[in-house]
């Protein structure tokens, strides 16, 4: 197909998805359900599995994506030659992937863990597991050679996180300037509020300072620099107080904090916070896709609008199996009835 028939076919296919999807409005639905069988038979149309409720909860979060991986790459398939970007978004599953090896291989376990296959797209040849180099040979990963130490894999983790971005980055420089902005508008914004809850936590949960939470950060290049453009609102905050929201008042992002009422003490929550950050950024990815429909905005947001689909569904499969009210799941996943 070329690219413009490719690109009506995909934005036709992905409306059609989307519509029978548990995204936007419809993502209160799968927060309705009582037990993990009954979320089961609102996702699938296969039998429930006789298996204890602990291994069905993984089973529809394992489900739930593969079925959104093998959707994604039948669309981006649908181009002869699909665009870098596209194909960078798939591969962040490679990036998770090879964390889990080498977390396996730092704790000297004897099975490959369970990976996330993206077929023909993954540049891991899994079929060298435990030889981690020869895994990772040829490929972007080609740096990940020996078995990490404890130390050396949470660096390699770090290293790996700001190698992606820069891909990311490089793909979206390569675009068509018409298309250039839209994507970097929906992957600029992810990041920049991913720093700010990574900030957040850091304070909250375990009170580091300034010269610790600096290095943790997603920069958009090497140099790390404190004005660069996805570090520097979550760098600006680092020092705010936790305890008081009067210094949180006139912040950029105060619509997504957790409330202030008059007369109670007023703390910061980083979850609440990630929870109304996701769901402005489902917002934002619902508005672009139909305002630029034959372009990489169709893609961009379909992926981003599943894997938040993907999200509510291993929130509430969780909160099933452990009991959780139902309204605190959804808050954290930033879904309102």
């Amino acid at each position: 197909m070329d690219k413009s028939a490719a690109s009506a076919y995909v934005y036709a296919k992905v409306c059609g998805m989307l519509a029978k999807s548990y995204v936007g409005e419809r993502a209160a639905k799968l927060f309705s359900v009582k037990s993990l069988n009954e979320l089961w038979g609102l996702l699938f149309t296969e039998e429930v599995p006789a298996v204890p409720e602990t291994l069905l909860a993984r089973q529809i979060e394992k489900k739930t994506e593969e079925k959104f991986i093998n959707e994604y790459i039948k669309l981006v398939s649908c181009y002869s030659k699909p665009v870098k970007l596209l194909v960078n978004l798939l591969r962040s599953y490679d990036y998770e992937n090879i964390k889990e090896i080498g977390a396996a291989l730092c704790f000297n376990e004897d099975k490959m863990p369970e990976v996330v296959d993206i077929g023909s797209f993954s540049e891991i040849n899994y079929k060298e597991w435990p030889n981690i180099a020869k895994m990772t040979e040829n490929s972007a990963f080609s740096w990940y050679n020996k078995i990490p130490d404890i130390h050396e894999q949470q660096l390699n983790d770090t290293k790996l996180d700001q190698q992606f971005i820069y891909e990311m980055d490089k793909a979206i420089k390569e675009l068509p300037l018409n298309e250039r902005e839209v994507a970097r508008t929906l992957f600029k914004e992810e990041y920049i509020l991913k720093n700010i809850a990574w900030v957040m936590r850091l304070k909250v949960y375990y009170g580091l300072k300034k010269e610790d939470i600096l290095p943790r950060l997603a920069y958009s290049s090497v140099n790390h620099d404190e004005t660069d453009e996805l570090a520097r609102k979550a760098i600006e905050i680092i020092d705010y107080p936790i305890d008081s929201y009067s210094e949180w008042a006139d912040w950029e992002y105060k619509d997504l904090l957790n409330p202030n009422e008059e007369g109670v003490v007023w703390n910061l929550d980083p979850r609440w916070f990630e929870g109304e950050a996701r769901k402005r950024d489902n917002r934002i990815a619902e508005k672009l896709l139909h305002r630029y429909p034959e372009s990489i905005a169709v893609l961009l947001c379909f992926f981003k609008m599943k894997a938040y689909e993907m999200d509510c569904v291993r929130s509430i499969a969780e909160g099933l199996k452990m009991n959780v009210d139902t309204g605190h799941i959804m808050q954290a996943a930033g879904v309102t009835k």
